[in-house]
């Protein structure tokens, strides 16, 4: 990645100044587009300053098209370019109307690298957003690339093709491409089978425990008269286990609700 340094070289306003913060005071870094084909840092500078009245270019970064990253203020400057969110973010512009453009890959690889050593050299900065993804700030159409896979791409998520492969190397790259989208597709359905495998194990857990606890249940004292009322009608010879497992079982019923004793109605 190739820098230029532009601080104290760029035009500024006469009397107004930008206000400064600490560095840990920033916490995200704000992808913009110049929403023009081409341009430099000293233009934007001169359209903020002249007509704009802003104290100086409102890009900490800018990335022009062949890749060139212009360093145009320290990031503990508080530029003007998202509004109420400027004194937490900083901002890097990149060259282009990507409504109508798309950023050359050079110029997306070095903002991807900016990006990645700014995150190192700035650690309260992780959040890397859209200027539309800022508060206030849905309508604007800026920077219109796609957020989500410059963030994975930031990342590493995302496999960087080489453009000058041949056809039969894209082919295979773009056949890994499926195969990683697969196994991630997999682990996540292997992830959630597991969770739901494990509450069923939770509820049989808890389903045996419950069962066991029944099983060791004394028999009610009322079992000793209804088995003698059984024996004094004929109907046993003894008392058995049986006879009281009986009881036991009409009372596990009974507590749950699933029949009525005598008595209760």
């Amino acid at each position: 990645m190739k820098i230029v340094d532009l601080r104290g070289k760029l035009p500024i306003h006469k009397t107004k100044r930008y206000s400064t913060r600490k560095l840990n005071d920033i916490r995200s870094l704000a992808i913009h587009h110049s929403l023009t084909f081409s341009g430099s840092p000293e233009a934007f500078a001169n359209y903020h300053v002249n007509t704009n009245g802003w104290p100086g270019i409102a890009y900490a970064f800018v990335v022009q098209r062949d890749g060139t990253v212009y360093k145009c203020w320290d990031p503990e400057k508080v530029t003007y370019h998202v509004g109420n969110s400027n004194k937490h973010a900083l901002g890097i512009c990149m060259v282009g109307d990507f409504r109508t453009q798309q950023p050359t890959p050079e110029q997306y690889k070095a903002a991807l690298e900016l990006v990645r050593q700014l995150r190192k050299e700035i650690p309260s900065a992780q959040q890397i957003k859209g200027h539309s993804e800022y508060p206030g700030y849905s309508w604007k159409a800026c920077p219109v690339i796609d957020m989500d896979k410059f963030r994975d791409d930031v990342d590493g998520k995302t496999i960087e093709r080489d453009e000058s492969m041949n056809a039969s190397e894209k082919a295979a790259f773009e056949a890994l491409g499926r195969k990683v989208a697969s196994l991630e597709n997999s682990k996540n359905v292997l992830k959630k089978g597991l969770q739901e495998q494990g509450s069923t194990i939770k509820k049989q857990s808890a389903r045996i425990a419950e069962l066991e606890k029944l099983h060791y249940m004394e028999v009610p004292s009322w079992a000793k008269t209804a088995v003698n009322e059984v024996m004094a009608a004929g109907l046993i010879s003894s008392p058995s286990g049986g006879s009281y497992d009986f009881y036991r079982l009409l009372t596990v019923l009974q507590r749950g609700g699933m029949i009525v004793k005598r008595g209760d109605v």
